[in-house]
């Protein structure tokens, strides 16, 4: 029988020292409330460790439904800027309708507000994010 230590974590948060930011690892389909709690408790994190920078690894994340995406743009993302978000280095989603997700919500996004960058591995994003 599979106990939950045995099942993988939709997300895991936590800041790294190194690079002076909050990382996200997200695994699997992450229902609505899931994403949302995963996406509050960086933006805690992110306060409390004092830092603006985050590496979101979404490399085994499968989608970010549509109404996630809406709740990101319009609501999180600015909530995150006024309080000190600034840079965010993604690794990229090796399935294919979560790199459309991604494509919708990064054209969206203001570049002036938000630096953002994309990325095939996850050196590549902690070299920028140190950088």
């Amino acid at each position: 029988m599979e106990t939950k230590e045995d099942q993988k974590m939709t997300y895991h948060i936590y800041f790294d020292k190194k690079i002076e930011s909050v990382v996200m690892e997200w695994n699997g389909y992450a229902n609505s409330s899931e994403f949302r709690a995963g996406t509050e408790k960086m933006l805690r994190e992110l306060e409390e460790q004092k830092t603006s920078k985050v590496l979101a690894d979404i490399k085994n994340m499968v989608l970010i439904a549509q109404n996630d995406q809406a709740w990101l743009l319009d609501y999180f993302i600015p909530k995150a800027i006024d309080r000190g978000f600034g840079r965010i280095a993604i690794v990229k989603p090796d399935h294919y309708f979560n790199q459309v997700a991604l494509e919708e919500i990064f054209k969206k996004i203001d570049r002036n507000k938000l630096k953002i960058q994309l990325f095939d591995t996850l050196d590549e994003a902690r070299e920028w994010l140190m950088g």
